[in-house]
């Protein structure tokens, strides 16, 4: 297990038990059990009561003034947590979302605009499809290709079309975010091979068997956040 997923689980972790004790502390949990005590004993005097009864309307109003108290209460940790649990989604997702490139990693090429001529790549630094060059003429807007990168440092690219030459340097090997290179009219996005947390011996409905980074994090988050929920409810620290 890599240090990364040791990351994502952990972080998980934190984060949906700190959701829980932020609600231990935060919320007025005497006042939600005396609210939920009333709503208990306003929805048995409404038993048999008929929309037309005096005293329906009244025990109505009551009832829904102690929801809107349990409510506003429930609220309170998710307006103390939101922002501090989306800077940690946002960092995880900018540290967290592709593998680093590296030599002989396979990647994906996907060419837009205006896709007309021959692509290469100075001293061979990137292949496409297991090929140093590749001519592409296309009426299609957007095509996707295997790519490898076969050393570090910078690399340049060249498209041929019409006659003309056009290139761009950049680097390849280490990135870890899709890196858009510009050719003329034609744009060629590589994009990393996505972090893997676990590699599952199943597959799962609409996941498959590989689990990422963000879909571990909603699992472990939930399981964490519900677990010690029913922890903290069993030993009554918690309405």
């Amino acid at each position: 297990m890599n240090l990364e997923t040791i990351a994502v689980i952990l972080i998980s972790i934190a984060v949906g038990a700190s959701g829980q004790i932020a609600y231990l502390f935060i919320v007025d949990h005497e006042m939600v059990r005396a609210s939920k005590a009333n709503i208990k004993s306003l929805q048995q005097k409404m038993k048999g009561m008929k929309p037309d009864h005096p005293e329906f309307k009244p025990t109505y109003s009551q009832l829904m003034s102690e929801n809107s108290k349990i409510m506003k209460q429930s609220m309170k940790p998710t307006f103390i947590t939101f922002v501090p649990f989306l800077i940690v989604f946002l960092l995880m997702s900018s540290y967290f979302s592709y593998v680093p490139v590296a030599v002989g990693s396979p990647i994906s090429a996907t060419f837009s605009g205006k896709i007309n001529g021959s692509v290469f790549s100075l001293n061979s630094c990137v292949t496409f499809n297991g090929k140093n060059n590749m001519s592409i003429f296309s009426n299609d807007t957007s095509l996707k290709f295997n790519a490898n990168a076969t050393r570090a440092g910078n690399c340049t690219v060249f498209l041929l079309s019409n006659g003309k030459q056009y290139n761009s340097t950049f680097t390849l090997v280490g990135a870890s975010h899709p890196n858009t290179v510009s050719l003329n009219s034609t744009k060629i996005e590589f994009v990393p091979n996505t972090f893997v947390v676990a590699n599952l011996p199943f597959s799962l409905p609409l996941i498959g068997n590989k689990l990422n980074w963000y879909l571990a994090y909603l699992i472990i988050t939930f399981i964490t956040s519900i677990s010690l929920n029913r922890i903290l409810m069993h030993y009554k620290l918690i309405a």
